[in-house]
């Protein structure tokens, strides 16, 4: 029996993802969520905690399809789709490095089950049990689905229905899509943009040449001496941990790759009434950051330059991030690049949402994903924590090296102990002034 289901148009992001996956001929996009949990795992608990999880919130029993104009309608079923929580056979493995491995590799094989044009749940859940005492929860989620401060949500609502404590969860606010701004004036009637993107960003980091290229992956620390001070920093410099976090990064880039010019998008919350901060759905945007000051004039001018961009950008935050690429690629024409507007993302988070999934009397870790491809040239992972801030770098393996991507992180934590120093030890552009 097929579910009852309500129809209404999709928000304009999810619209164009959509729309982008057609074009582009890719039918589904997913990200995972490894989580390996060890003590006395309750099988039925979990499975009726996650259908129970579909069920609150709408977003999560969401497909999408075409009208007979081409507009993209969502449809909203009544019911959880199959496949919500299914289990596969034992591995017998004990070795963490052979499970990950293991789960990396299910992971790559469930793009079918995202795939179906009738039916299926935009998270599905698979557990793999291993040696008795420990299995391996594996939560696959369509992109266009959620954010990461639904991600959130979703943990906190997991822990307390496995708990039994559903009745201590408000009421979910549904996703609603008219509530997203649609309109927005075109790239020529808006001054600050156009200007943004004239001339073009350029391309300071070598062109790919192939569609899929192999990953090179570095991570470290910023050092927790940094964390310690950016507070007082951020305070002192009447900015944000952000602005002073991306104006260090783009100052890297420039040393990296000696130009003055160069820019990143880093992905925004474009939420706006009160209650969708409680509510999963799809509340995300890029913002295109552009730094075009030049070397010489030093760190500081690079800063001063960058805190007035982050604010005029969040202005806008909810300006289409496609309508900025589209200008790009009529104005650049077909080249071998991932993106004809920008090389590099930043992720940035100021905690590791993938840190905090529990489960009630069982120990529950988060197990980082393989990258099996890298997806553009450079991709940052940033996260901030008390204590240090985390940093994962993918590049392009036909674009930057190890080498590479080692000296961007020191140059980058240079940057930052500068602009966080607290006047002990002068800048050598302030000395220099």
């Amino acid at each position: 029996m097929p579910s009852r289901a309500t129809v209404y148009p999709a928000s304009l992001t999810q619209s164009r993802l959509i729309k982008g996956r057609h074009a582009t001929g890719v039918p589904a996009q997913i990200v995972g969520t490894h989580l390996l949990i060890r003590g006395r795992l309750d099988v039925d608990r979990l499975r009726d905690a996650l259908i129970e999880l579909v069920r609150r919130h709408t977003i999560l029993r969401t497909n999408y399809a075409f009208s007979e104009s081409g507009e993209v309608l969502a449809i909203v079923h009544e019911d959880e789709g199959p496949d919500v929580f299914t289990t596969a056979p034992s591995t017998g493995m004990s070795d963490e490095d052979d499970i990950r491995k293991h789960v990396n590799d299910v992971l790559q094989g469930t793009n079918h089950r995202f795939m179906s044009p009738d039916r299926h749940t935009m998270l599905q859940a698979i557990l793999i049990p291993h040696t008795p005492g420990v299995h391996s929860l594996l939560l696959v989620i369509d992109h266009i689905t959620i954010d990461e401060r639904s991600r959130a949500v979703l943990q906190h609502d997991l822990a307390e229905l496995y708990a039994g404590r559903s009745e201590d969860l408000p009421e979910p606010h549904p996703y609603d899509s008219s509530a997203v701004r649609s309109t927005f004036p075109t790239i020529e009637e808006s001054p600050e943009i156009l200007d943004l993107l004239t001339p073009l960003p350029p391309r300071f980091l070598t062109n790919l040449e192939a569609e899929a290229t192999r990953p090179v992956v570095t991570e470290g620390l910023l050092g927790p001496e940094i964390s310690v001070r950016m507070g007082k920093a951020a305070r002192r410099l009447g900015c944000t941990r952000f602005t002073i976090h991306v104006t260090a990064l783009l100052w890297a880039l420039k040393q990296l790759s000696g130009t003055d010019d160069v820019s990143l998008v880093t992905a925004v919350d474009t939420r706006t009434r009160p209650q969708d901060f409680d509510t999963v759905g799809f509340f995300q945007n890029l913002i295109l950051l552009r730094s075009r000051s030049p070397r010489s004039a030093g760190l500081r001018r690079t800063f001063e330059e960058c805190r007035t961009l982050v604010r005029d950008s969040l202005r806008r935050r909810d300006y289409p991030i496609a309508s900025l690429i589209a200008h790009a690629a009529e104005k650049r024409g077909k080249g071998p690049c991932r993106s004809p507007l920008y090389q590099v993302v930043l992720a940035y988070a100021r905690e590791d949402v993938d840190l905090r999934w529990a489960l009630d009397g069982v120990d529950v870790k988060a197990v980082e994903i393989d990258h099996p491809q890298a997806s553009i040239e450079l991709l940052i992972f940033m996260t901030e924590s008390p204590s240090d801030t985390n940093t994962l770098l993918i590049g392009a393996a036909d674009v930057l090296g190890a080498d590479d991507l080692h000296r961007l992180l020191t140059l980058w934590r240079d940057a930052v102990g500068e602009l966080t120093d607290d006047g002990s030890t002068a800048p050598a552009d302030a000395q220099a002034e």
